[in-house]
C-alpha cells in the first residue's frame, strides 16, 4: 500500500480550536465514501483542537494556514486513482496532496475512545535548502538528526514522511513531513517539550543540541510547524 498525505488549506484563517470536532466530522464524512471505495478502513486526521490551543511552537511560512492534514494508506497514491478522494476534500477548501513514504522511529500511540491520540501532535513541513543536495539532505535528516530529535525532546511518537511527488497542481514544494507527538503539557511548557521538566540546565542543553542539528539541513523560513490533535478515524462503507 502507498501513503497519501493531503492538506486542506483554510481560506480566511484557521478554524478556532473550539470548532475542531465539527471540522473533524466534516473531514471524516467527506472522505468516507471515496476511501471505502478504495478498500481503506482507517484514516488519520490532524486538526487544531482545544488541547493544543496557545501552543508556544507554532510556525507558519506557507501563505495559507493549514485547516486539516489527512493521511491514508491507499492501493495507489496517484492523482488518477485518488481522484474522488481529492475531489471530496476539495469541497472543504483548497487541497494539496503528495505521495509520501512513511516510517515510524517511534510508533504512533493508540487512539482513545474518541479516536484522539493522547498529547499534542506537531506536524512539520520541511523544505530542503538549495545549499544541500537531496541525497545528503535525506541522509542528515533520516540517518543523523532523527536520534537527536528523539533524545532532546519528549516525543512519544515520531513519524517521518519523505515526499515522493506532488499529486495536485500548484502544491507547495515540500520535501519532508514529520509528525511528532508530545505530552499535552509540551504545548505551553518548553521544559516539557525539551524533555527537561523543571531542569533549566538540561532544557538549555537540549535546545542547543536540537538547534545545531536542524541547522545542518534546514534554514530559517523552510519549516511550517503546526500544533494539532491526532485523530484516527474508522472508515465505514456507504450504508453501513
Amino acid at each position: 500500500m502507498d501513503m497519501l498525505l493531503a492538506v486542506v488549506w483554510a481560506l480566511d484563517g484557521p478554524v478556532e480550536p473550539s470548532g475542531a470536532q465539527e471540522l473533524r466530522g466534516r473531514v471524516a464524512d467527506a472522505v468516507a465514501g471515496p476511501l471505502a471505495a478504495l478498500g481503506v478502513d482507517e484514516v488519520v486526521v490532524n486538526v487544531r483542537d482545544e488541547q493544543v490551543a496557545g501552543a508556544m511552537i507554532d510556525v507558519r511560512v506557507t501563505e495559507r494556514p493549514v485547516l486539516a492534514v489527512v493521511r491514508a494508506r491507499v492501493p495507489v497514491a496517484s492523482a488518477a486513482a485518488c481522484a474522488e478522494l481529492l475531489t471530496a476534500l476539495g469541497a472543504l477548501g483548497p487541497v494539496s496532496a503528495w505521495s509520501v513514504t512513511a516510517s515510524e522511529p517511534l510508533p504512533a500511540p493508540a487512539p482513545g475512545p474518541d479516536g484522539r491520540c493522547e498529547g499534542m501532535a506537531n506536524v512539520a513541513f520541511l523544505r530542503r535548502p538549495e545549499r544541500i543536495g537531496r541525497e545528503e539532505w535525506l541522509r542528515v535528516w533520516l540517518e543523523e538528526h532523527t536520534r537527536v530529535a528523539i533524545d532532546t525532546q519528549s516525543t512519544t511518537s515520531y513519524t517521518q514522511h519523505v515526499v515522493v511527488r506532488a499529486l495536485t497542481p500548484g502544491a507547495p514544494r515540500i520535501d519532508g513531513i514529520v509528525e511528532e507527538v508530545f505530552p499535552a503539557e509540551a504545548a505551553t511548557d518548553l521544559g516539557v517539550f525539551f524533555d527537561a521538566r523543571g531542569d533549566d540546565e538540561r532544557m538549555t542543553a537540549n535546545m542547543r543540541a536540537m538547534t545545531a542539528s536542524t541547522a545542518r539541513f534546514l534554514d530559517d523560513g523552510t519549516v511550517d510547524a503546526v500544533p494539532t490533535g491526532r485523530y484516527v478515524v474508522g472508515v465505514r462503507a456507504a450504508g453501513v
